[in-house]
């Protein structure tokens, strides 16, 4: 028998004999497609423009729901900054920092992409809308001596995005909490820090 002939079969059958399964690639292959369909139709899901017919079916709708009934029932008006607190995607120790200046944008300390605040601040609007809450906007401004400067929430200073975080939506059933309420938040030292009128705009 010729020697290389016998080498080359042999060097086959050891290539067979260590050739992974197919059948297990194969299913692999499967299960990797399938997880990522399913990854993919989640986020699909996700990032679907929201609509007055759909933002109902939207993931953070409850959670949004039920921070805005805590909201109203405790204070009588919706601030997106308090919400986003209730929300765990903001802390208040973030929130005070920005309001001295500490940050230059509000955006920069969130807890989640622009792409989730965004789509809770859309959401927000057209839960307050279906609750009658009234619409009104307000100006943050720095809280320090003399000067004060007007905050920022985004790093764009983009108009519409600004009016968004400013928004607050105030229930029509609490009239102390009209057109003229103070913004108040606690800082850390438990000193009560008084804000700015609101600006009421239809």
């Amino acid at each position: 028998m010729n020697p290389l002939s016998c080498s080359r079969e042999e060097e086959i059958r050891g290539v067979r004999k260590h050739r992974p399964d197919r059948s297990f690639e194969l299913e692999t292959q499967r299960c990797a497609s399938w997880m990522g369909k399913t990854l993919r139709d989640s986020e699909d899901g996700l990032l679907k423009k929201i609509t007055v017919a759909n933002y109902r079916q939207d993931p953070y709708y409850a959670r949004i729901v039920k921070a805005v009934e805590g909201l109203l029932r405790e204070k009588g008006f919706v601030a997106p900054l308090e919400l986003f607190i209730r929300m765990d995607l903001l802390s208040p120790e973030s929130v005070e920092n920005w309001r001295r200046g500490r940050i230059a944008h509000l955006e920069r300390a969130m807890h989640c992409n622009l792409a989730k605040a965004s789509r809770i601040l859309r959401i927000l609007r057209m839960h307050a809308h279906d609750l009658d809450l009234k619409p009104s906007l307000t100006e943050y401004k720095r809280w320090s001596k003399g000067s004060r400067p007007l905050l920022r929430f985004s790093k764009t200073g983009d108009h519409n995005i600004e009016d968004a975080y400013a928004r607050h939506f105030v229930s029509p059933r609490k009239g102390s909490f009209g057109a003229g309420v103070k913004d108040v938040l606690v800082d850390s030292t438990g000193t009560q820090m008084t804000g700015d009128q609101h600006a009421t705009r239809d």
